[in-house]
């Protein structure tokens, strides 16, 4: 059987795209391309010009592969989505409420202004009976983006996350790290993500700027959290999750 017919069986050829602030990484197999972006992204609300930069970027990427039918993952830096913690409110019973409350809260949260409302898609892990849901929220011109590009291709848009989700679930994936109280962070040239988790329910989920740029080390940083969160440190096993970048793990 050829080599083609062998492809066809398995399905759509998978790419992997990663978003960083300032570089592109997409990797098709063991192939990685990367690209600079012109004007390196930031946390918030993109400007056009920055848009217009990351769809060229991408574009210039994805136009080395031939036409055919492919699904397309993409992982986004922390810094460039907005990760919280939800406190649930009693009475909410449909998933408009919850996002309604989570909208509010984000605004309170990260000081929005009345010219960002309904800016952001947000999106709630309303796991039930737990009293604090996590929450993320993406620019809605940047999932728009995303969504346009890989529709121009003919591609499927499989799923988007974060760089802390993918590696969160890649921790997961081992069946021997199992335990009631975490502390997970990740840091990446981007930013420094901290969430605390107890044997029921999400406690924090916070992106910070990168572990380098801050004027501390990260068991220091571990405590603040936790300090913040009323929570005792000790009582906590501390679990940084490795961060490889595609352009890196070839």
């Amino acid at each position: 059987m050829s080599r083609l017919a062998i492809k066809n069986l398995l399905g759509p050829e998978k790419l992997q795209l990663d978003i960083g602030c300032s570089c592109l990484v997409l990797q098709s197999g063991k192939s990685i391309t990367t690209s600079e972006l012109a004007l390196p992204l930031k946390s918030g609300l993109p400007s056009l010009e920055a848009l217009a930069g990351l769809r060229t970027a991408i574009v210039n990427l994805c136009d080395a592969f031939p036409s055919r039918k492919r699904v397309l993952e993409i992982t986004l830096s922390d810094i460039l989505v907005r990760s919280w913690i939800v406190d649930r409110l009693p009475g909410l019973a449909t998933l408009a409420e919850i996002e309604a409350l989570a909208d509010s809260q984000m605004g309170e949260l990260f000081g929005d202004g009345n010219g960002d409302a309904g800016e952001w898609v947000i999106r709630v892990d309303a796991t039930p009976f737990a009293s604090h849901w996590p929450a993320i929220a993406l620019p809605k011109a940047l999932l728009a983006l995303l969504i346009e590009i890989a529709g121009s291709y003919g591609w499927q848009l499989a799923k988007i996350q974060t760089r802390f989700v993918r590696c969160l679930n890649d921790w997961r994936r081992n069946p021997f790290k199992r335990s009631k109280l975490f502390i997970f962070s990740l840091d990446t040239p981007d930013g420094l993500t901290i969430a605390i988790r107890n044997a029921e329910q999400w406690q924090t989920l916070r992106t910070h700027p990168p572990l380098a740029m801050l004027a501390t080390d990260l068991p220091a940083m571990l405590r603040r959290e936790c300090r913040v969160a009323g929570l005792l440190f000790e009582d906590y096993r501390i679990e940084p999750l490795p961060w490889v970048s595609m352009e890196h793990s070839a």
